[in-house]
This record gives structure tokens, sequence and C-alpha cells, in this order.
């Protein structure tokens, strides 16, 4: 891993704020471009040659410089829709035990975040191929892995219902309205004991989900709500942080029986 920045990198810049918490941008690093912000202008070319980990001084302030992280890169993607937030992403990823070589299939593309985070976790020789009924949503996250230089993942747009052409997938992801509706698809081109990992906003849409992935052949169903808070910390007192990320979504993970 490369200790100084380089042109064309992804760089994560990070205002500290005492009350608010912290101010964060993600820029790519080009020569001659200009970054304007709140506290003051950051002359990115400037950065080249640069640690990760250093500071630069703007007019009201100082911007660290990092490396940004996977969570970094999915809390900042371009979006039109609610991404699937990182906390509930790891979550999935590791309770379905992806693999690098998987073969995985999501139905719900959004902007491309959770897609991001699957074709990481599948790596080089594993793919990820995503499915999404809504044409803006997938220019848009087409436009976003593109930028990111992401090359394991084919978008496709279709309905995950009836469109579906892979077969023996080592595990699916959805993040649709009515999921219950996949699970013929998702019966027939699983591979036997493979996951299905979905996430839900509504209690009422865990129900009907359970229920009917009860009904059409998948088993040991499990329903979590993933909750992260953050703590402040300072010379005067350490407390739970005043605002957090409360509920987004339950995550809804279950198996394909073979009998």
């Amino acid at each position: 891993m490369a200790v100084e920045i380089s042109e064309g990198d992804l760089a994560l810049l990070v205002f500290e704020r005492r009350r608010k918490g912290p101010k964060k941008y993600l820029v790519r690093v080009e020569r001659g471009k200009v970054f304007h912000t709140h506290l003051g202008p950051v002359d990115l070319g400037e950065l080249i040659g640069r640690r990760w980990g250093c500071s630069v001084e703007v007019k009201k302030g100082i911007a660290r410089v990092f490396r940004p992280t996977t969570a970094d890169i999915m809390e900042k993607l371009g979006r039109k829709t609610q991404i699937i937030y990182p906390k509930d992403a790891a979550y999935m990823i590791i309770k379905s035990g992806v693999r690098p070589g998987d073969l995985v299939v999501e139905g719900g593309t959004g902007s491309g975040s959770l897609a991001y985070a699957l074709s990481l976790s599948v790596g080089p020789t594993g793919k990820v191929v995503s499915y999404e009924v809504n044409p803006k949503f997938h220019e848009m996250a087409k436009e976003n892995l593109r930028r990111l230089g992401v090359r394991n993942v084919e978008l496709k747009l279709g309905d995950l219902r009836t469109d579906i052409a892979e077969r023996d997938v080592d595990a699916m992801f959805l993040d649709m309205a009515a999921p219950w509706e996949v699970l013929p698809a998702a019966r027939e081109v699983l591979k036997p004991g493979a996951p299905l990992a979905v996430f839900v906003p509504s209690c009422e849409q865990i129900k009907k989900f359970a229920v009917a992935a009860r009904d059409g052949g998948f088993g040991h169903i499990e329903v979590v709500e993933v909750l992260v808070r953050g703590y402040e910390v300072n010379e005067q007192r350490t407390r739970p942080a005043s605002r957090m990320i409360a509920h987004t979504g339950f995550v809804v993970t279950s198996r394909k029986l073979v009998d």
C-alpha cells in the first residue's frame, strides 16, 4: 500500500468540529484542481507527493487527508435513493459468508453502494451481477462504479424476478420493496444451502418475507436490526453522542433448503 498521495487517488478530507462532529468530503486528487469548502479552498494538486494522514491549513481551520475506507466511499457516493449503510452492508456480507471467487447476485442496485462493497468481498476472481429496474438509478450506479474503477461488477437493467440469467449463485442480496416476489427465482438459481440476505425498512415487510420464505423453500431465517452509536470523547467528559444513525432498516437472512 502506497504511503504517498498520487494524482488520481480518491482522498477523504476531514474537518474536525468539536460540537457537530467531523465534516467529510470525498475528492479526486488532480493537478490544477481547487476544492472549495465552507472553511476555505483546498488545492488538491498540492497533495500529490504528500503522505496520507497529512494536514492542510485552510482559511478557517485544518483539513486532515486520509485514504478513504470502504465505508467512506459508500457513504459519499452520489445517489438518488437511500443507500444501505456500511453497518448493515457489513453485517449482510459477513453473515452471508461471501468469499473471493464467489458469484453474487444483487437485486436493487440503487447507487451501487452495496455492489461496490460486494465487489471487494468477491475479489478479482469473483463476480457481482446487479439488477435494477429504474433506468436513472442504473445509469448513476454505472457512473459511480466507473469512477471507482470497479471491473468485477456487471450492472443489468432488468427485473430480477423474471430476467435473471445466472445459475449456481453463491449468495443473493435484495434491497427491494417486495423481496418476497423474488423467492421463486432465487430458489431456482442459488446453490443448495446458499444464503439470501434481504434489507427492508418496515416490520410489515419482515413478516411478509419471512412467511413467504418459509413456504418457498428457505430456512434458518433470522432477523436483526443493526445499531451503531458513537461516543464523544474530550478532556472534560466522555458520553454517548447526542446524534446517531438509529433505525435504517432490518436485515433478514435465510438459506436455501433442498428438501
